[in-house]
């Protein structure tokens, strides 16, 4: 924020003028008072009772002044020094609080205007909802007022905050631990299953999806994709999980291969759902390109168009055959990781209903309040195909749920979904985004940047999502000129009055004129201090808000205990090896 040229009284003239006045206040005053109370502890005639009296007959020498109150001025003085000294550190240690950016707060949201996003707000929000145990996720604090600024449990929010500036830390975890239902949690690191999981295990079963071993988690438990396929519609949506998900990201796809490949896999998914196979089958089918088996599948079953599309396919001359196939081949590579595969497939010698393990179904977990972390990384052979699917067959889960209950969940669900772009390339997120909200599914969609949005989804429905967010945080670290433009001409401008005094022959005239100046430019958003984020929320203007991470909240002992649990338990998850063998190449392996 610039500051406006303008003539006329700065500040520092003005704190000394009101330091003069207070002085003059405290010294009259506190003669006045020394004066009557001295002569009272003396016993001797009371003095004037008009203060310019007094003072007049002191300064005159009319008036006495005994000892006692020479004696009650210097304790009122003592008094006077200590408060000002209180009032001189507190003010200290409130200026080494204040960011850069804290000057702007006046200009921004505050009191009335941020209503229904107070606690008050959110609180009767939440018990129309039937929310009792927390009125909403907290944004942060208001820097101008110091209100807490709540996401209530209707209001879908998409963040945007550049590496490192405390997004785990402030809006992550802090979501999770306050959420009163169901959570799904997305990462590409392991510091937010760390912190909160032994908070939520309290509450009710914890799930830690993990197929690239980022949390060292090992499989006791597994989930079926193709379980999620009950139709051919259903297919398809699996189907463009991984063509979306398997996509370099800044790629664009072929426009004869990738449709067909699409349409290959999604009959493939389609026949081994049907088939009771597991999808490793999948990967067999699509590198052996002539099998009839899910040909015979699908006939069975009656789908004949499908099965009459792979047969056409099969029929095609080798090199058009073979090209179609190596990008379906390209779009499943993910499954050819044997880590990947002890998540979504039986264990080796056995099948999809002999397997023992505890199976993840999607539709139970809709109406539970439990947990559940969903890990991967970005680059090659990325899992990010089958996290994407695991959390849209939880979301339609717990659509169906809602519908069937009326239209809304009885207990909000939240979907924390960090790196949004890189751990759940979520395609179709845009159109579903809007009426998810009413439904009882708090979608948290965060990203590290606008160009991470407009990757996935494009420009048009990056701008579709961001318009239908209720909530927009944007927490700093990000230097893309076109997005911090776009947010400063949303934040808007700030009016003042400029007073221009001029001199001349005939005298001295003064002018006032009235002028608007940029509340935030860009070089303001792009340096926005680490601990400050701006909050534009449907209905109020921009708000500025001091983020509260989760070690100045309730649940910072309960964190740290939850952090140091796991901390050891990822320990003891390795023993040393003695010499030789496997601990020549590698001292450490998995107990």
């Amino acid at each position: 924020m610039s500051a406006p040229n303008r003539k006329g009284m700065g500040l520092g003239d003005a704190l000394l003028v009101w330091l003069a006045i207070a002085f003059i206040i405290v010294f009259s005053g506190g003669t006045y008072a020394a004066a009557h109370l001295g002569a009272r502890l003396a016993g001797i005639q009371a003095p004037p009772a008009h203060p310019i009296d007094l003072l007049a007959g002191l300064a005159k020498g009319r008036v006495p002044w005994p000892a006692q109150s020479t004696l009650a001025a210097l304790l009122m003085a003592g008094l006077v020094l200590v408060l000002a000294v209180v009032v001189l550190a507190a003010w200290l240690k409130g200026a080494s609080k204040r960011a850069r950016v804290d000057k702007a707060a006046r200009y921004l949201g505050r009191g009335k205007s941020l209503a229904a996003f107070s606690e008050k707000g959110a609180t009767a929000k939440a018990e129309r909802l039937g929310v009792k145990d927390n009125p909403g996720i907290v944004v942060g604090k208001v820097v101008s007022t110091g209100q807490k600024f709540f996401q209530s449990w209707e209001d879908l929010s998409l963040d945007i905050w550049g590496p490192r500036t405390g997004k785990s830390t402030s809006r992550v975890m802090p979501a999770i631990l306050d959420a009163p239902g169901a959570v799904v949690s997305t990462s590409n690191k392991r510091d937010v299953v760390d912190g909160t999981r032994s908070v939520r295990a309290e509450t009710a079963p914890v799930w830690v999806f993990d197929p690239q071993k980022i949390a060292q988690e090992e499989p006791d438990w597994w989930w079926n994709p193709l379980s999620y396929v009950t139709d051919e519609e259903k297919a398809y949506k699996l189907t463009q999980h991984f063509s979306v998900g398997s996509r370099v990201p800044g790629s664009k796809p072929d426009a004869y291969f990738d449709p067909k490949a699409e349409d290959i896999l999604s009959s493939y998914f389609l026949a081994a759902a049907l088939g009771g196979l597991p999808i490793t089958q999948v990967y067999l089918w699509v590198t052996e390109q002539v099998s009839r088996q899910p040909i015979e599948i699908l006939k069975t079953h009656g789908y004949e168009l499908q099965y009459k599309g792979l047969e056409s396919t099969l029929k095609l001359a080798d090199k058009q055959r073979d090209g179609i196939f190596g990008t379906a081949e390209k779009m499943i590579q993910c499954l050819k990781s044997r880590n990947t595969l002890r998540w979504v497939a039986p264990e080796p010698g056995t099948t999809v209903t002999s397997d023992r393990r505890r199976q993840f179904n999607p539709h139970d977990f809709a109406g539970s309040r439990e947990t559940i972390y969903i890990l991967s990384k970005e680059g090659a052979r990325s899992a990010a195909p089958l996290t994407t699917a695991l959390t849209v067959a939880i979301a339609e889960a717990m659509e169906e749920r809602a519908e069937r209950r009326g239209g809304r969940l009885d207990v909000p669900a939240l979907f924390a979904l960090d790196e949004l772009a890189n751990v759940v390339r979520w395609a179709g997120l845009p159109d579903q985004f809007s009426h998810y909200g009413s439904k009882g599914l708090i979608v948290m969609g965060i990203l590290q940047s606008w160009s991470q949005g407009v990757e996935l989804w494009g420009e048009a429905n990056m701008r579709k999502i961001w318009s239908a967010a209720n909530i927009k945080v944007y927490g700093g670290g990000v230097a893309e000129d076109g997005f911090l433009r776009a947010l400063s001409d949303l934040i808007g401008d700030y009016s003042y009055t400029n007073i221009s005094i001029s001199s001349g022959k005939s005298g001295r005239s003064r002018s006032r004129q009235e002028a608007k100046e940029r509340i935030l430019d860009v070089s303001n958003l792009a340096e926005l201090d680490r601990g400050r984020a701006i909050v534009l929320a449907s209905g109020a203007p921009a708000t500025l808000v001091r983020t509260l991470p989760w070690y100045t909240g309730p649940h910072k002992e309960a964190v740290e205990a939850s952090i140091k649990t796991n901390s050891l338990r990822r320990q003891e998850d390795f023993v040393p090896v003695s010499a030789g063998g496997a601990a020549a190449t590698n001292p450490w392996v998995s107990r």
